[in-house]
């Protein structure tokens, strides 16, 4: 890996969460100039840190939910020549009443379509956007978070946590199809309980509950799942796309 790494650039979306910190870092690590997308303000002290450090980065601000104002982010970085090489769509969002989903008839309508906007809606806006760029390059790495919640049951994941990223799953294999020969690979990888963001949310008896039930016998860290997607941002994956990989420690087997 590291090949060409200055000459390209990754945007990462939920940019202030752990896994997008860790996300962000590994990819600053390997070369990559990043930007840092949230809508959380804090982005922007996260991107001085990284600056600080001697990385190439910088924040953004952005409500990926609204096509208008990705479309507007996206003209902006063309009017500054800024490139969009690798795309990371991991920003996600999974509401809890007390450390727990609701069941399904409890959820509101309205937590429904916020979940979905966030966790398919929001990287169908991005791909969209990003794919001209790249096609016009010819190279482009589309790299989307779904879950283990997406694959199989889930002991936490809510509802529409589980259908959003069973979705983002589905479009991440047709959108591969329609644009792997314009050198754009489109994978996903899929985490099981991590140490961190969503996973970090949980309390320390579902944490020891969820140890038993893989068999390497602990969750997960946020490097790890960044390793994997310092991986596919490579130059090593041409050949790789429309592909899940699974960071579960063995909870889901397909």
């Amino acid at each position: 890996m590291g090949t060409n790494t200055k000459n390209r650039t990754a945007l990462v979306t939920g940019a202030c969460g752990g896994l997008g910190q860790a996300i962000s870092l590994r990819l600053c690590q390997e070369g990559y100039p990043v930007l840092l997308l949230d809508l959380d303000e804090r982005v922007h002290a996260q991107a001085r840190n990284l600056a600080s450090l001697g990385h190439h980065a910088r924040s953004l601000t952005c409500d990926i939910t609204d096509e208008d104002a990705v479309k507007t982010l996206f003209a902006q970085l063309d009017a500054e020549g800024a490139r969009v090489d690798i795309l990371v769509n991991n920003a996600g969002i999974s509401p809890k009443r007390q450390g727990k989903s609701l069941p399904p008839d409890e959820i509101s309508l309205a937590e429904w379509q916020a979940v979905l906007n966030v966790n398919l809606t929001a990287p169908f806006i991005l791909c969209r956007n990003a794919a001209p760029r790249m096609r016009a390059n010819g190279w482009g790495r589309i790299i989307n978070m779904a879950s283990v919640a997406g694959r199989t049951r889930s002991m936490v994941s809510g509802a529409h946590y589980s259908a959003s990223k069973a979705g983002l799953i589905g479009f991440s294999r047709f959108f591969a199809s329609r644009v792997a020969k314009d050198g754009i690979t489109v994978n996903c990888i899929a985490p099981g309980t991590i140490n961190a963001g969503l996973g970090g949310q949980l309390d320390a008896q579902m944490t020891e509950n969820y140890k038993t039930n893989i068999p390497v016998g602990r969750i997960g860290e946020a490097h790890e799942v960044a390793a994997m997607v310092a991986y596919l941002a490579s130059e090593d994956t041409s050949f790789v796309t429309g592909a899940i990989f699974d960071i579960n420690g063995g909870y889901f087997m397909p």
